[in-house]
């Protein structure tokens, strides 16, 4: 049928295949592996990028609680299995693994001095006020919604241990209930796929031995036959360690093959007991949804800051969503407020991504880890040493995503050396403002809706400033232009009308969100070069927000080299103001270097320093952009995207292909193992640039991932 007329399919199946089988949806789709209950039945994991699926096997094949890895052609290799996340200390000295098999719930919740059973994390650690709705979990951000008091109980942690040097782990952040500890099914990921191992965790079992020793499982995987398969579907015979199976599509292109076949009389218990009174049906493992959470009510901001982003007529659409609680009796939820930040796109139900970054754990400026709540994300979006911070989605004591231009080529914030953010480069860049930074897509306007997310947005005009407080103090911004002759014909200061002055002073207001008249005065002197003009700019800002100014000019004229120049090119700023229209510049005129001069952060001790930045195409060593943290990164994998991570960690080369969009190459994993942080080369006429990143540009993703897509879990 049409519906599965794009499949997503993985680069290749298990390499051994006696012990590895590739699991589906059923329908012949593949991907990341995950337990009985399909995409949001997270399985405990670590995760690392491996040069090949034949190493990643073998990692799974030497360990013996790897139930199932996933693998994709970007170097993704993922290691499924109870523990394979880190282990807690109070597992060790109870023994209980699953009650604290997670980060999240490595700890003891107390009341009164009694033990809460029910309090697996520290959110839940509490008492409302106020009754609270019975299917929802009673949590601080329930009770706000409520109008309850949370009183907060005690809490008591222990200490996690990572998994091994190298990898990273990635716990199901559960609730009220224990994760799964089996792989069964998947979440439909284009490009990766999973390999079971131990393939009947997840199904109806048969254990003991039959009165003259066979085994009992045996004999009940023997039961099954090709008449059993829906047709269509394909049925495979016994084939080493796992039994015979169904998949593939089956003719009607509505029934699951593997769920068609696995729900026939030769799984029951009647088929079972059959073979012989000595055998024992164990039935297949249930799944139960978690009741729903919902994020605190939005907070007050305070200015700068939009009202919260609402979902819009086409993300509101409940059309065929029963699965969204929201959404049940309902045609449309345009206007509610809980969800994650999206481009709202035509025919797209959950908006489209844009360029992002995410940390779970990192510090703000104000010391306070970025997922406590609403507001402790929105400062990491002001300390974001691009500048150019447009919003950010929250969860609360669960993540923060952070959304803007370069932004996630920065991966350590001011004063957080210890914790790293997780950059993905997507097709889609945000619009700051209006058509800035050239080439942005606007509409960034809308939310995939998620009661665990609420979505906010900075102003996209001079009021932007207001986040960062009153204003207090001036200092100066300097921007400087050099300007050559593009051919023959001589530029010098006379070319420049006094028009053109006024307009170059309101395009610099436009790219510094000013105010022309008071914020902006023009010097255009001699250069440093004979027939060479130097255009100065001087930008009038307040002390508090000359940091972020600084970066967000630099992040605009600088981080992207020429395209500097084209603001300058013509009044309308456009991306097809390729050629000078001489209404800002003489017409004999070519821009051939901007430089930034303002103050930023000192990454270590967050205090407050000169800094430039310039691209040039005169002389290669006066090229300074610095588009990233200068600090070495750790070679330790980061965090996967949903349903793990789409693409592997490759050095960030700033070169830009036929449709404009940036590739990513470079050094090989072996490098980047082997001197701590990804570098990349660019060259832009006589201009080498130098990018140091582990940003990852994100592949297609499938657009229903329970919720976790790009770890919006």
């Amino acid at each position: 049928m049409a519906m599965f007329a794009n499949l997503a399919m993985s680069v290749a199946g298990p390499i051994n295949t006696e012990t590895y089988r590739e699991l589906t949806n059923g329908f012949g789709q593949t991907g990341a592996c995950r337990g009985n209950g399909g995409g949001g039945d997270r399985v405990d994991s670590r995760y690392r990028i491996l040069p090949t699926q034949a190493e990643c096997e073998t990692v799974c094949d030497d360990d013996s609680g790897c139930v199932a890895y996933a693998y994709s052609g970007n170097g993704d290799c993922v290691i499924y299995g109870s523990g394979q996340d880190g282990t807690c200390s109070l597992t060790v000295d109870t023994g209980e693994l699953d009650r604290y098999h997670n980060f999240n719930s490595c700890g003891e919740c107390y009341q009164d001095g009694a033990v809460v059973e029910d309090a697996l994390v520290k959110s839940l650690c509490g008492i409302c006020s106020k009754e609270t709705p019975a299917e929802l979990t009673a949590s601080l951000s329930v009770c706000s919604t409520v109008g309850g008091l949370w009183t907060e109980a005690a809490w008591t942690a222990g200490t996690w241990e990572d998994p091994p040097a190298g990898w990273a782990g990635d716990s199901y952040t559960h609730l009220t209930q224990y994760g799964s500890t089996n792989v069964h099914t998947i979440s439909v990921a284009e490009g990766y796929g999973c390999f079971d191992k131990v393939h009947e965790d997840g199904q109806a079992t048969c254990t003991g031995s039959t009165a003259d020793g066979s085994s009992c499982q045996t004999s009940f995987e023997d039961r099954r036959t090709s008449t059993q398969c829906p047709e269509g579907c394909t049925f495979y015979p016994r084939n080493g360690s796992h039994g015979p199976y169904c998949d593939g599509l089956a003719s009607d292109g509505e029934t699951s093959c593997i769920e068609g076949f696995e729900t026939t009389d030769v799984f029951s218990e009647e088929s079972c007991l059959a073979i012989d009174s000595q055998c024992v049906y164990v039935p297949a493992i249930a799944w139960t949804q978690p009741p729903a959470t919902i994020h605190a009510p939005p907070a007050d901001l305070g200015p700068g800051w939009q009202d919260v982003i609402r979902a819009s007529v086409t993300t509101g659409d409940c059309t065929g969503r029963d699965s969204l609680p929201q959404c049940k009796g309902k045609d449309n939820l345009a206007g509610f407020e809980y969800g994650v930040c999206r481009l709202d796109t035509a025919g797209a139900l959950n908006g489209e991504n844009v360029n992002q970054k995410y940390c779970k754990n990192c510090i703000n400026t104000n010391g306070d880890q970025v997922n406590l709540d609403e507001k402790a994300c929105a400062q990491a979006c002001l300390d974001d040493p691009s500048g150019s911070c447009i919003g950010f989605s929250h969860a609360d004591n669960a993540n923060c995503i952070v959304y803007g231009v370069n932004g996630e080529h920065y991966l350590r914030h001011p004063g957080d050396l210890d914790n790293q953010w997780l950059g993905y480069t997507l097709h889609d860049e945000p619009c700051i403002s209006d058509k800035i930074p050239i080439g942005c897509t606007p509409k960034f306007n809308t939310i995939k809706m998620n009661t665990k997310f609420v979505c906010r947005h900075l102003n996209r005009d001079n009021t932007r400033w207001l986040a960062w407080g009153e204003a207090t103090g001036s200092e100066e911004i300097t921007v400087e232009l050099t300007v050559t002759p593009s051919l023959s014909d001589p530029v010098g200061v006379k070319d420049f009308t006094q028009e053109m002055m006024n307009e170059l002073r309101i395009k610099m207001a436009s790219v510094a969100m000013v105010d022309a008249d008071k914020d902006v005065s023009l010097e255009i002197g001699e250069g440093d070069q004979d027939g060479h003009v130097k255009v100065t700019f001087t930008i009038q800002a307040p002390s508090n927000v000359i940091i972020p100014m600084t970066a967000m000019i630099n992040t605009i004229l600088v981080s992207k080299s020429r395209d500097g120049a084209l603001y300058f090119h013509s009044k309308l700023t456009t991306d097809n103001a390729l050629q000078n229209s001489g209404e800002l510049i003489p017409k004999a005129g070519h821009i051939a270097g901007i430089l930034v001069k303002g103050m930023r952060h000192n990454l270590v001790d967050k205090s407050k320093e000169l800094h430039t930045t310039s691209w040039s195409q005169l002389n290669p060593s006066a090229c300074s952009v610095d588009p990233v943290d200068p600090e070495p990164v750790d070679p330790v994998a980061p965090e996967p995207v949903d349903p793990v991570a789409p693409e592997r960690v490759t050095p960030y080369v700033a070169k830009k292909d036929q449709d404009g969009d940036d590739d990513a190459g470079g050094l090989s994993t072996g490098a980047i193992a082997a001197i701590g942080v990804s570098v990349g080369f660019v060259a832009v006429g006589a201009v080498l640039f130098i990018l140091t990143s582990t940003t990852k540009k994100a592949g297609p993703i499938h657009e229903e991932q329970a919720g976790d897509q790009f770890n919006e879990a």
